[in-house]
């Protein structure tokens, strides 16, 4: 039934693109009531009077709501399709100056890129193998390829990172960026897309000074109690990989945090208590 909604989703999209933007919109709005839980801490990561940079922005979920928390936003998304849509769904914010629309990919170094699209979903990637595992069509385009570290040109407070196992290029080419400001990092990492990219991600990242959290049944988690095994089996994911069984665990979201505070907010925004 997922896979079904998926592939409506994306005809919609297709042939219909202002019914479509006008969907997501409502969806946008009504997310933090039944989306990952994470969007509802975006009031904790996201520091007042600093940009958010949305990576792998898709069709504007996260865009929408950091927008709304963060001084400025930039919304990162390489599939041309979605980049149109939101700067179409968010020109008022466009306009005002609020936020940019960068149609490129970002990664470790510069040029150009081939991005994988399936025709059934939306979740694209410029890592071939984390995209039509199941039989389905996939389109390929070549699309910029740009480095976190040219875009250093203002305070960051917050990135959301979630480009489909390219996480760990992503990162590495951003290193000056997020030395300097040390901003709160909300990371999509899964072992079936990149192997190893979680403790990959940590020896980046540790040595600047993170310490990294998951969310596990409202609470907030250091790493080390994350079992892949446990929290990252396949079998909690639907056959086509884009939805999370109802009932199961399956944790893809990471938090790394430089700044001191930053934990307490979190708990504090789950109902927990301070150091626990």
């Amino acid at each position: 039934m997922n896979h079904q909604l998926s592939s409506l989703k994306a005809a919609i999209e297709r042939r219909h693109p202002r019914v479509f933007r006008r969907l997501t919109w409502l969806r946008d709005r009504l997310a933090p009531y039944y989306a990952e839980p994470e969007l509802r801490l975006l009031p904790a990561l996201c520091v007042p009077g600093e940009a958010a940079y949305d990576i792998g922005a898709n069709s504007g979920i996260y865009t929408f709501w950091l927008c709304r928390f963060a001084s400025s936003v930039t919304a990162f998304e390489p599939n041309p399709n979605l980049a149109a849509l939101l700067e179409a769904k968010f020109a008022p914010l466009i306009a005002a100056g609020r936020l940019r629309v960068e149609g490129c990919a970002l990664s470790d170094g510069d040029g150009s890129i081939v991005l994988h699209v399936p025709r059934s979903s939306a979740l694209a990637s410029v890592e071939a193998g984390a995209v039509g595992a199941h039989g389905e069509e996939v389109e390929t385009v070549t699309v910029p390829r740009r480095t976190l570290d040219r875009y250093d040109h203002r305070p960051v407070g917050f990135l959301k990172i979630d480009v489909e196992g390219h996480e760990t290029a992503v990162v590495g080419g951003g290193l000056a960026l997020i030395g300097r400001d040390r901003p709160n990092l909300l990371i999509e990492a899964e072992e079936r897309h990149n192997p190893g990219a979680l403790a990959a991600l940590q020896a980046r990242l540790a040595p600047l000074g993170y310490r990294g959290y998951f969310v596990l049944a409202g609470r907030l988690c250091t790493l080390d109690g994350f079992d892949p095994d446990r929290h990252q089996s396949r079998s909690a994911l639907n056959a086509a990989g884009t939805h999370r069984v109802k009932g199961r665990i399956y944790i893809n979201n990471f938090i790394f945090v430089a700044r001191d505070g930053v934990a307490d907010r979190l708990r504090a925004a789950l109902g927990q208590s301070s150091g626990r």
